[in-house]
């Protein structure tokens, strides 16, 4: 199976694609769909995909914003845009094929049998595409936080949630121990999303190793293992039960 991440900010034509892919395409998996780049970001790094179809314009920036992100040299790509001025770009990244929308059935099949055509990187060996050339980003085991009295060096598997307070956040630790600093969550989610970090609402960053339970009441909640109850919001909730789904 090869898998695979739906990415345009139209959740219409993802269902249209999702379709073509479950009759025509059986041994592509759909692993999880995104609408923008933040999104297909954390289920890229969490998922490891084979092949994108991916569109130019998202909600909060452009397919190519998305591979520079992440780097892209081993994962396969097939832009599906409205758009056609942006095809030498595309084939720039390397993009297996760039098909316009309305997708033609024979123009995406034949899109597909050239990924089939390519060698792919099995899940466990394509880690190295998650972080872009140049980035720093990578599996942090510590984090340095600073207070008041100084700076707290932390372990960051320590670590069961985080949550926001306008431009403070507070770590919530194993063992019971707060810390709060006067720096935004936003920082911290680009910091930690890469080990295993997930924002599951705006005010809440958690530690996906500390989650004890999913509950489905109220649309959503996760129990930590320090007892806490975090909501999920309704727009997080789809790809988080999929990276949870992940960790089995």
């Amino acid at each position: 199976m090869i898998k695979t991440i739906l990415i345009d900010d139209e959740p219409a034509f993802r269902h249209v694609l999702t379709d073509m892919i479950r009759h025509y395409t059986p041994d592509l998996e759909v692993v999880a769909e995104a609408g923008s780049v933040k999104e297909a970001a954390e289920a890229i790094q969490f998922l490891k995909p084979q092949l994108l179809f991916l569109d130019v314009h998202l909600t909060d920036g452009t397919g190519f914003d998305l591979l520079q992100r992440i780097g892209h040299r081993d994962l396969r790509v097939i832009f599906t845009t409205a758009h056609d001025s942006y095809a030498i770009t595309a084939f720039r990244f390397n993009a297996i094929d760039y098909i316009l929308k309305p997708v033609d059935l024979q123009q995406f099949l034949e899109a597909v049998e050239k990924v089939r055509n390519q060698p792919l990187l099995s899940a466990d060996k394509s880690e190295r595409y998650f972080i872009a050339p140049g980035s720093t980003a990578h599996m942090r085991k510590k984090l340095a936080l600073p207070s008041h009295e100084g700076i707290n060096i932390i372990n960051t598997e320590s670590i069961i949630r985080c949550e926001s307070d306008g431009s403070y956040t507070t770590f919530v630790l194993a063992g019971g121990q707060k810390i709060t600093v006067s720096r935004s969550m936003k920082e911290y989610d680009e910091l930690l999303s890469p080990s295993g970090f997930f924002r599951v609402h705006q005010s809440h960053l958690v530690n996906l190793n500390q989650i004890r339970q999913f509950l489905k009441e109220d649309g959503g909640t996760l129990i930590m293992t320090d007892g806490s109850r975090i909501e999920v919001s309704r727009r997080r909730k789809d790809l988080l039960l999929q990276l949870l789904q992940s960790l089995t």
